[in-house]
C-alpha cells in the first residue's frame, strides 16, 4: 500500500476525516464513517477495503488490511482526527453501511428520538449481545455512526443489521414480520406481565419525554417496576432489562 507522510493538521486529508467524525450530513453525502482503534480496525478488516488508513506508526497496521491509501501521521496530526483524548494509534475510513433489510427477524429494538449517542451505543451493544436480530432508526434518532455512539457499541454497530426509516416502514415489517410491538412507558404494565411471544418489537423513546404519540398509540406499553427510591432507569439500562426480559418470554 503506497505510504503519504503528513505532519500539518490544515492538509486536506485530515480536514476530511474531522469532518466526517464531526459532521453527520457530510458523512452521509460521502457515503463514509471513521472507525478508530486497533481491535475494530481489525475485526472489520475483512468484511471490505478500507478507503484511508491514518496511522503514527506503519507497524500499527494489522496484518492483512488493506487500503487505497495509507496516511502515516505526527501526533498532533492524530489528535485532530480523533475523537478520544489518548488515541490508540489507528483509524480507518470506510463506506457507510448501507440501511439493512429486517425481513424474516423475530427480534427487533427501534429507536424514537433517542439523542444520546452513549445510550444508543449501549443499547446496539447489548442487542447483539443478548441475541435480537437488528435495530430500526426511525426519523430524528441520533446517527450510529456518530463517534461517540460507536465507541460506546464496542463494534456492534458493524455486527448488528441496522435500517432506518419512518413509522409507516416500521408498520410494514411490524406486519410483515408479525411482530407484537412494546414500547418502553412508565405507564406500562408490569414488564413480566408482558405476553409471551417469539416476534417482538420493542420501541424506546426519547431520554426526557419518553416516546412519541404515535408510537404509544401503536405499541403496547411496559414498565419496569422500581422497587427502590426511584422514578426511572436510564434508557440504556432499562432497554437492555427489557430486551433481555423479553428475549427469555420468547424462548
Amino acid at each position: 500500500m503506497p505510504l503519504r507522510y503528513i505532519t500539518s493538521v490544515q492538509h486536506p486529508f485530515v480536514k476530511h476525516l474531522v469532518k466526517l467524525r464531526e459532521n453527520r450530513s457530510y458523512r452521509y453525502d460521502k457515503k463514509s464513517v471513521l472507525i478508530e482503534g486497533i481491535t475494530l480496525v481489525t475485526e472489520l478488516r475483512g468484511t471490505k477495503r478500507f478507503k484511508l488508513i491514518a496511522a503514527r506508526d506503519e507497524m500499527l497496521i494489522p496484518l492483512g488490511v488493506e487500503a487505497e491509501e495509507v496516511l502515516i501521521v505526527n501526533e498532533g496530526v492524530m489528535q485532530k482526527i480523533s475523537g478520544v483524548r489518548t488515541p490508540e494509534g489507528i483509524i480507518a475510513e470506510m463506506e457507510i453501511p448501507q440501511s439493512a433489510s429486517l425481513v424474516g427477524k423475530r427480534r427487533i429494538i427501534a429507536f424514537d428520538e433517542l439523542n444520546d449517542p452513549g445510550n444508543v451505543g449501549t443499547l446496539l451493544r447489548s442487542a447483539l449481545a443478548l441475541g435480537w436480530d437488528g435495530a430500526f432508526f426511525l426519523d430524528d434518532c441520533c446517527d450510529p455512526f456518530n463517534d461517540k455512539a460507536m465507541r460506546s457499541a464496542r463494534g456492534a454497530t458493524f455486527r448488528l443489521p441496522i435500517a432506518w426509516g419512518s413509522w409507516n416502514e416500521l408498520d410494514q415489517l411490524i406486519n410483515a414480520n408479525e411482530l407484537t410491538p412494546f414500547v418502553a412507558d412508565l405507564m406500562g404494565c408490569e414488564l413480566s406481565e408482558a405476553p409471551r411471544t417469539e416476534n417482538i418489537l420493542l420501541v424506546l423513546g426519547n431520554e426526557a419525554r419518553g416516546a412519541s404519540e404515535k408510537t404509544k398509540q401503536r405499541c403496547q406499553p411496559l414498565t419496569i417496576k422500581m422497587i427502590g427510591d426511584m422514578e426511572s432507569l436510564n434508557v440504556g439500562v432499562a432497554g437492555s432489562i427489557m430486551m433481555y426480559a423479553l428475549g427469555k418470554h420468547g424462548k
